[in-house]
């Protein structure tokens, strides 16, 4: 039996926030192909690792959360974990699937695969041979408003914060939001670490359009990701 061309999984259109709309609340869970690759649990691939230690910003241990295994027969039977903003499988899953579709776009677009930048070694800034075959994805990885990516690591960092008593938006005041859930986050900073494994220069503020560079691109692939999402476009 040959193996599929796509793994289904289930991830937010957006993010959990348009779920509370009634408007929007039927388009916001959405089943996306990813490439189909043998996984281990984490999800861990050819192209990315997710790595769930949550934040230590009490200078205690961080808790580790079990990593989801996609090949699991009851969740290959349902496209993975259903979305919910309080299971770390469903964040864990979310943030492998987004990556996966942002990387695959770049690929389409570039007709090669997507590498990421060497390793960093702190005495020989442009030595090219640590190879890095995987970018690191930490779901949870701080207590704050806030993520990015970082080349030193070559990981993706997402944080995670308290809604506003005052002003909390379409969250519930005092509940917890988590950036790894916004598929306009997880391919921005996506984006950040293919451009980067394509020219690490970039990352270098010589005029104050590089860095300029770097954020609207990836806002702009954001975006335009949004259009090859067949439930939006067909509501729109």
């Amino acid at each position: 039996i040959p193996n599929p061309a796509f793994r289904r999984i289930r991830t937010y259109a957006v993010d959990p926030s348009l779920s509370t709309r009634l408007e929007t609340a039927s388009i916001n869970e959405v089943t996306l192909k990813v490439q189909w690759e043998k996984l281990k649990p984490g999800p861990t691939g050819e192209y990315l690792r997710v790595f769930d230690t949550d934040a230590q910003e009490t200078g205690l241990p961080g808790t580790s959360f079990p990593p989801v295994d996609l090949n699991e027969p009851r969740l290959l039977a349902q496209d993975g974990c259903p979305p919910s903003e309080g299971n770390p499988a469903f964040h864990q899953q979310m943030v492998y699937a987004v990556a996966m579709k942002t990387i695959e776009h770049f690929e389409r677009a570039l007709g090669r695969p997507v590498l990421w930048r060497p390793k960093m070694i702190a005495d020989r800034p442009f030595d090219d041979s640590q190879f890095v075959k995987q970018l690191t994805i930490k779901p949870h990885a701080f207590q704050q408003a806030n993520a990015f990516y970082t080349p030193r690591e070559v990981a993706l960092h997402f944080g995670y914060f308290q809604a506003s008593a005052n002003d909390p938006g379409d969250h519930v005041p005092g509940s917890t939001v988590y950036s790894c859930l916004s598929h306009d986050i997880i391919a921005h900073e996506t984006t950040h670490a293919i451009l980067d494994g394509m020219y690490r220069r970039f990352n270098e503020p010589s005029n104050p359009d590089v860095l300029a560079f770097h954020e609207a691109f990836a806002d702009i692939v954001a975006l335009m990701q949004h259009f090859t999402i067949a439930e939006i476009v067909e509501n729109e």
